[in-house]
């Protein structure tokens, strides 16, 4: 890491188990983020002040008036598209991460998913699975939600999510769960294998975590994929 690098994480870097290493591979990876309306607004803020090297944003909507509650999007924004308005604000946080539209064909080294639907939460964390990457699915709910939390190996989400929570969590429950999901993908890319496969879940501002199991005969219980992807 360069002079002016070690200046601006200066503060992470004298968290406990935390360090150069870690933040160099903060700044090689490429992490795909699925949905990018106000329930991932704080999440994308915290990972470009985290130091993640290329933040790629999928969403193919516009602003919505229900965005503007989250952090990024102001009044003016309703209307334009989520990805370009999300670009415009994050990109000027830090020079030393590159804010992009998801490229086609892209290979991502982690994901974070706030999708729209359960079926597009599903593909995008089967995706991920299958490219032997770690991701996190974020599950918003009325009382607040839950994290899923997937590194390479460990039972997908198909096994753990929920059946039945939906809604939209309060406004302060949105930045807390947005900024969990960050905070986990942050430390699985930062510290590879410190991280268990675990379910998050975020009830009236109350965070209770419990491991993961593999459901019988899903496919996450065979060979899952050809390998991680380097993200350098």
């Amino acid at each position: 890491m360069n002079d002016d690098r070690i200046e601006r994480y200066a503060r992470q870097l004298l968290v406990p188990g935390f360090g150069e290493e870690a933040q160099e591979r903060l700044g090689r990876a490429r992490v795909r983020v699925v949905g990018a309306d106000a329930v991932a607004s704080a999440a994308l803020t915290y990972l470009v002040q985290a130091g993640i090297g290329k933040l790629w944003l999928e969403d193919a909507e516009d602003v919505a008036p229900a965005d503007v509650t989250g952090w990024l999007f102001a009044p003016s924004a309703v209307g334009t598209p989520r990805v370009e308005a999300a670009r415009a604000v994050l990109a000027p946080l830090s020079r030393f991460v590159a804010v992009e539209r998801y490229p086609t064909g892209g290979v991502p080294s982690a994901t974070l998913v706030f999708a729209a639907s359960a079926p597009q939460a599903l593909a995008s964390a089967e995706a991920a699975r299958r490219a032997g990457i770690p991701h996190v699915v974020v599950e918003p709910d009325a009382d607040g939600g839950a994290l899923v939390v997937v590194p390479p190996g460990a039972p997908c989400f198909a096994c753990a999510r929920s059946t039945s929570g939906v809604g939209r969590p309060p406004q302060a429950g949105i930045a807390a769960l947005s900024a969990l999901a960050a905070q986990e993908l942050v430390l699985m890319i930062a510290n590879p294998g410190s991280v268990p496969g675990r379910r998050v879940d975020l009830v009236r501002g109350v965070a209770t975590a419990r491991p993961t199991s593999r459901l019988p005969g899903c496919a996450c219980g065979g060979p899952a994929a050809e390998g991680p992807v380097s993200a350098g």
